[in-house]
């Protein structure tokens, strides 16, 4: 049995239907988040993927890609957790903003980060992202823990909100 295939447009990865191609993307549902499909992904199509909840469940149900597509798009809910790369200088990490501005740093600017995660998530809620994100690292979370200086973004279709984690909670910022 092949690992990773494409049939009719639904990806298979070790025989579970993953996710689909459509209209230039690759959906992928959020528990298959694994390095190896996201390379197969980019290597065979040429695009990044995008993960969301509920695509194995409406495929496994007989759901074509058409119908999970649907369904996918009115479903716009994203959440996307930015770390500060590698690059960044490494008195500029884990410190509030109050610290950050103490220490001679502009205000966070998306270019000192990279995107670790990207999701679908049912309720903007900033404890919801900390409970899950913040005590563990999810399996194909690509970075630490959510930690302080860490950068997270609500989004909603062209509308996104963007909070950096501070020691005691979060504020909002322009990023």
């Amino acid at each position: 049995m092949k690992r990773i295939y494409v049939q009719n447009g639904i990806v298979f990865y070790y025989g579970n239907p993953a996710g689909y191609l459509g209209d230039g993307k690759a959906v992928i549902d959020c528990m298959f988040q694994k390095e190896e499909l996201v390379s197969f992904v980019k290597e065979q199509f040429l695009v990044e993927p995008v993960f969301r909840e509920g695509v194995y469940d409406r495929l496994s149900e007989g759901g074509g890609v058409k119908e999970t597509a649907e369904v996918s798009i009115g479903e716009g809910r994203r959440l996307r957790i930015y770390q500060l790369g590698q690059d960044s200088p490494i008195m500029m990490r884990f410190i509030s903003l109050a610290e950050r501005k103490k220490r001679g740093y502009d205000r966070p600017r998306r270019e000192e980060y990279v995107r670790v995660y990207e999701g679908e998530i049912e309720n903007y809620s900033l404890e919801e992202v900390w409970e899950k994100y913040g005590r563990r690292v999810p399996e194909g979370f690509q970075g630490h823990a959510l930690s302080i200086s860490d950068v997270v973004e609500f989004a909603d279709g062209e509308v996104s909100r963007f909070f950096y984690v501070e020691p005691s909670g979060y504020e909002e910022i322009r990023f």
